[in-house]
Protein backbone atom coordinates (compact mmCIF):
# COMPACT_ATOMS: atom_id res chain seq x y z
CA UNK A 1 0.00 0.00 0.00
CA UNK A 2 1.59 3.02 -0.86
CA UNK A 3 2.65 5.69 1.78
CA UNK A 4 0.46 8.85 1.38
CA UNK A 5 2.69 11.90 1.99
CA UNK A 6 1.96 15.42 2.78
CA UNK A 7 0.29 17.80 0.57
CA UNK A 8 2.68 20.37 -0.48
CA UNK A 9 3.19 23.49 1.36
CA UNK A 10 1.28 26.83 0.22
CA UNK A 11 3.43 30.18 0.41
CA UNK A 12 0.26 32.73 1.31
CA UNK A 13 1.33 36.68 0.95
CA UNK A 14 -1.26 38.74 2.67
CA UNK A 15 -1.90 42.59 1.19
CA UNK A 16 -3.73 45.51 2.53
CA UNK A 17 -5.71 46.90 -0.20
CA UNK A 18 -6.35 50.75 -0.10
CA UNK A 19 -10.08 51.93 -0.22
CA UNK A 20 -11.43 52.10 -3.87
CA UNK A 21 -11.87 55.79 -4.81
CA UNK A 22 -15.05 57.07 -4.86
CA UNK A 23 -15.70 58.98 -8.25
CA UNK A 24 -16.03 62.76 -7.79
CA UNK A 25 -19.58 64.02 -8.59
CA UNK A 26 -19.93 66.39 -11.31
CA UNK A 27 -20.69 69.73 -9.20
CA UNK A 28 -17.30 68.76 -6.95
CA UNK A 29 -15.49 69.33 -9.83
CA UNK A 30 -16.58 71.87 -11.18
CA UNK A 31 -16.65 73.82 -7.84
CA UNK A 32 -13.63 73.14 -5.73
CA UNK A 33 -14.56 74.57 -1.94
CA UNK A 34 -11.38 73.82 -0.62
CA UNK A 35 -9.50 76.42 -3.00
CA UNK A 36 -12.61 78.70 -2.47
CA UNK A 37 -12.56 78.56 0.96
CA UNK A 38 -8.50 79.32 1.06
CA UNK A 39 -8.97 82.40 -1.37
CA UNK A 40 -11.88 84.13 1.08
CA UNK A 41 -10.04 83.39 4.44
CA UNK A 42 -6.66 85.15 2.51
CA UNK A 43 -8.45 88.00 1.10
CA UNK A 44 -10.05 88.26 4.67
CA UNK A 45 -6.87 88.69 6.05
CA UNK A 46 -5.23 91.05 3.69
CA UNK A 47 -8.16 93.35 3.79
CA UNK A 48 -8.15 92.97 7.84
CA UNK A 49 -3.85 93.96 7.44
CA UNK A 50 -5.02 96.96 5.56
CA UNK A 51 -7.87 98.31 7.54
CA UNK A 52 -4.99 97.72 10.74
CA UNK A 53 -2.15 99.70 8.83
CA UNK A 54 -4.65 102.36 7.87
CA UNK A 55 -5.74 102.37 11.51
CA UNK A 56 -2.47 102.83 12.82
CA UNK A 57 -0.97 105.36 10.57
CA UNK A 58 -4.29 107.80 10.14
CA UNK A 59 -5.85 106.62 13.92
CA UNK A 60 -4.45 108.41 16.91
CA UNK A 61 -3.48 105.54 18.79
CA UNK A 62 0.21 106.27 17.39
CA UNK A 63 0.26 110.08 17.38
CA UNK A 64 2.53 112.85 18.98
CA UNK A 65 1.09 113.84 22.23
CA UNK A 66 3.87 114.65 24.29
CA UNK A 67 7.07 116.66 23.37
CA UNK A 68 9.84 116.10 25.90
CA UNK A 69 13.20 118.26 25.71
CA UNK A 70 16.39 117.95 27.10
CA UNK A 71 19.23 119.96 27.61
CA UNK A 72 17.94 123.18 26.94
CA UNK A 73 19.10 125.91 29.23
CA UNK A 74 19.38 128.91 27.65
CA UNK A 75 16.67 128.56 24.52
CA UNK A 76 13.12 128.28 25.92
CA UNK A 77 12.23 124.73 25.66
CA UNK A 78 8.93 125.74 24.42
CA UNK A 79 10.18 127.34 21.60
CA UNK A 80 12.29 124.16 21.07
CA UNK A 81 9.18 122.31 21.00
CA UNK A 82 7.04 124.97 18.60
CA UNK A 83 10.01 124.84 16.28
CA UNK A 84 10.29 121.00 15.67
CA UNK A 85 6.17 121.17 14.75
CA UNK A 86 5.84 117.50 15.51
CA UNK A 87 2.55 118.04 17.38
CA UNK A 88 0.18 115.39 16.13
CA UNK A 89 1.85 113.32 13.74
CA UNK A 90 1.91 110.04 13.20
CA UNK A 91 4.88 108.10 15.41
CA UNK A 92 4.96 105.96 11.66
CA UNK A 93 5.64 108.34 9.38
CA UNK A 94 7.49 111.23 12.25
CA UNK A 95 10.33 112.68 9.81
CA UNK A 96 12.96 113.06 12.35
CA UNK A 97 15.69 114.22 10.93
CA UNK A 98 13.65 117.50 9.64
CA UNK A 99 12.35 118.42 12.77
CA UNK A 100 15.58 117.96 14.70
CA UNK A 101 16.98 120.51 11.73
CA UNK A 102 14.42 122.86 12.36
CA UNK A 103 15.68 122.89 15.80
CA UNK A 104 18.90 122.96 15.27
CA UNK A 105 17.98 126.42 13.24
CA UNK A 106 17.27 128.37 16.74
CA UNK A 107 20.03 131.26 17.37
CA UNK A 108 20.92 129.05 20.52
CA UNK A 109 20.91 125.57 19.43
CA UNK A 110 24.16 124.25 17.97
CA UNK A 111 22.60 120.67 16.80
CA UNK A 112 19.48 118.78 17.85
CA UNK A 113 18.50 115.04 17.88
CA UNK A 114 14.47 113.95 18.03
CA UNK A 115 14.08 110.47 19.27
CA UNK A 116 10.42 108.69 19.29
CA UNK A 117 9.22 107.69 22.34
CA UNK A 118 6.90 105.23 22.04
CA UNK A 119 3.46 105.31 21.75
CA UNK A 120 2.66 108.77 21.48
CA UNK A 121 6.28 110.88 22.77
CA UNK A 122 8.99 112.64 21.13
CA UNK A 123 11.80 113.29 23.35
CA UNK A 124 14.59 116.31 21.48
CA UNK A 125 17.96 116.08 22.91
CA UNK A 126 19.09 120.04 22.26
CA UNK A 127 22.85 121.19 22.50
CA UNK A 128 23.43 124.45 22.87
CA UNK A 129 26.13 126.70 21.59
CA UNK A 130 29.05 126.78 24.34
CA UNK A 131 30.35 130.56 24.63
CA UNK A 132 34.79 130.10 25.19
CA UNK A 133 35.49 133.47 25.90
CA UNK A 134 34.99 136.89 24.70
CA UNK A 135 36.36 139.29 21.45
CA UNK A 136 36.21 142.39 22.09
CA UNK A 137 37.08 145.90 20.14
CA UNK A 138 36.25 149.63 20.52
CA UNK A 139 34.62 148.75 23.81
CA UNK A 140 32.34 145.80 22.45
CA UNK A 141 32.72 142.92 24.17
CA UNK A 142 31.08 139.98 22.33
CA UNK A 143 31.23 136.24 23.46
CA UNK A 144 32.64 133.83 21.29
CA UNK A 145 32.96 130.00 20.71
CA UNK A 146 36.46 128.36 20.37
CA UNK A 147 36.41 128.24 17.02
CA UNK A 148 36.34 131.66 16.63
CA UNK A 149 32.03 131.92 15.79
CA UNK A 150 30.51 134.96 17.77
CA UNK A 151 26.96 134.36 19.11
CA UNK A 152 24.22 136.23 20.84
CA UNK A 153 23.01 133.56 22.58
CA UNK A 154 25.03 131.01 24.27
CA UNK A 155 26.04 129.31 27.63
CA UNK A 156 28.12 132.21 29.33
CA UNK A 157 31.91 131.28 29.19
CA UNK A 158 33.41 130.17 32.00
CA UNK A 159 34.01 132.53 35.12
CA UNK A 160 38.23 132.79 34.04
CA UNK A 161 37.36 132.64 30.70
CA UNK A 162 40.13 134.80 28.35
CA UNK A 163 39.43 137.94 26.78
CA UNK A 164 41.33 138.67 23.70
CA UNK A 165 40.84 142.43 23.21
CA UNK A 166 41.63 143.70 19.38
CA UNK A 167 43.95 147.16 18.82
CA UNK A 168 44.69 149.09 15.87
CA UNK A 169 42.26 149.33 12.51
CA UNK A 170 39.45 146.79 12.10
CA UNK A 171 38.91 144.67 9.33
CA UNK A 172 38.19 145.83 5.93
CA UNK A 173 34.97 145.15 6.01
CA UNK A 174 34.43 147.88 9.10
CA UNK A 175 32.48 144.79 10.73
CA UNK A 176 34.10 143.12 14.23
CA UNK A 177 35.33 139.69 13.08
CA UNK A 178 37.36 137.70 14.89
CA UNK A 179 40.50 135.84 13.86
CA UNK A 180 39.55 132.05 14.57
CA UNK A 181 43.46 130.78 14.48
CA UNK A 182 43.93 133.15 17.29
CA UNK A 183 41.75 131.73 19.56
CA UNK A 184 42.50 128.23 18.74
CA UNK A 185 46.20 129.26 19.59
CA UNK A 186 45.01 130.29 23.07
CA UNK A 187 42.77 127.45 23.20
CA UNK A 188 45.96 124.90 22.48
CA UNK A 189 47.54 126.85 24.90
CA UNK A 190 45.35 126.33 28.28
CA UNK A 191 44.69 123.32 27.58
CA UNK A 192 48.53 122.02 27.54
CA UNK A 193 49.11 123.74 30.25
CA UNK A 194 52.01 125.47 27.96
CA UNK A 195 52.18 128.61 30.60
CA UNK A 196 52.28 126.45 33.29
CA UNK A 197 55.46 124.65 31.95
CA UNK A 198 56.90 128.02 30.79
CA UNK A 199 56.47 128.90 34.49
CA UNK A 200 54.46 132.29 33.36
CA UNK A 201 51.41 133.77 34.21
CA UNK A 202 49.42 135.72 31.09
CA UNK A 203 48.09 138.78 32.08
CA UNK A 204 45.93 139.44 29.11
CA UNK A 205 45.63 138.58 25.05
CA UNK A 206 46.23 141.16 22.60
CA UNK A 207 45.39 141.15 18.67
CA UNK A 208 46.23 143.15 15.99
CA UNK A 209 45.75 142.42 12.07
CA UNK A 210 49.75 143.26 11.57
CA UNK A 211 51.22 140.98 14.62
CA UNK A 212 48.94 138.48 15.34
CA UNK A 213 48.58 137.55 19.05
CA UNK A 214 50.85 138.66 21.38
CA UNK A 215 50.29 137.03 25.03
CA UNK A 216 51.32 139.63 27.74
CA UNK A 217 53.04 137.90 31.00
CA UNK A 218 52.82 139.04 34.54
CA UNK A 219 56.58 140.54 35.58
CA UNK A 220 58.29 138.81 32.51
CA UNK A 221 58.42 140.40 28.89
CA UNK A 222 55.85 139.37 26.71
CA UNK A 223 56.16 137.01 23.73
CA UNK A 224 54.58 137.84 20.30
CA UNK A 225 53.37 134.68 18.91
CA UNK A 226 51.97 135.88 15.80
CA UNK A 227 49.86 132.90 14.15
CA UNK A 228 49.55 129.35 15.02
CA UNK A 229 52.10 127.76 12.91
CA UNK A 230 55.00 126.13 14.32
CA UNK A 231 53.11 125.92 17.20
CA UNK A 232 55.73 123.12 19.08
CA UNK A 233 58.70 125.20 18.12
CA UNK A 234 57.66 128.86 18.95
CA UNK A 235 57.22 127.00 22.72
CA UNK A 236 60.45 125.46 23.07
CA UNK A 237 62.05 128.62 21.78
CA UNK A 238 60.19 130.82 24.27
CA UNK A 239 61.27 128.45 27.15
CA UNK A 240 64.63 128.29 25.88
CA UNK A 241 64.91 132.58 25.99
CA UNK A 242 63.01 132.63 29.04
CA UNK A 243 66.42 130.45 30.52
CA UNK A 244 68.55 132.78 28.76
CA UNK A 245 67.06 135.76 30.39
CA UNK A 246 67.03 134.37 33.26
CA UNK A 247 70.66 133.36 33.91
CA UNK A 248 72.17 135.82 31.94
CA UNK A 249 69.98 138.85 34.16
CA UNK A 250 69.19 140.00 30.44
CA UNK A 251 66.39 143.59 30.18
CA UNK A 252 64.21 142.19 27.67
CA UNK A 253 60.57 143.21 27.68
CA UNK A 254 59.24 141.53 24.50
CA UNK A 255 60.22 138.32 22.67
CA UNK A 256 58.97 137.94 19.33
CA UNK A 257 58.72 134.65 17.87
CA UNK A 258 57.13 134.96 14.28
CA UNK A 259 60.03 134.67 12.32
CA UNK A 260 61.06 131.08 12.77
CA UNK A 261 65.03 130.44 13.86
CA UNK A 262 65.70 134.24 13.65
CA UNK A 263 64.27 135.22 17.33
CA UNK A 264 64.08 138.69 18.52
CA UNK A 265 64.24 140.15 22.09
CA UNK A 266 63.29 143.67 22.69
Amino acid sequence: MARRGRPPLRSTARFELAPARRPQSRLRLLLPWRRLGVLVVTLAALGGAAYGATWLVLGDSLRVRSVTVVGAQIVDPRAVATAADVAGDSLLTLDDGAAAERVAALPAVRSATVHRDWPRGVVIDVTEHQGWGYWQASGVRLVIDVEGNVHERARPPAADAPTIVEIGPPSESGVMAPDPDTVLLIDRLLREHAFDRLRVTPSGFLFSRDRGLTVLIEGGPDAVLGDSSSYDFKVAAWGALLDRIEQEQLEVSEIDLRFGKHLVMR
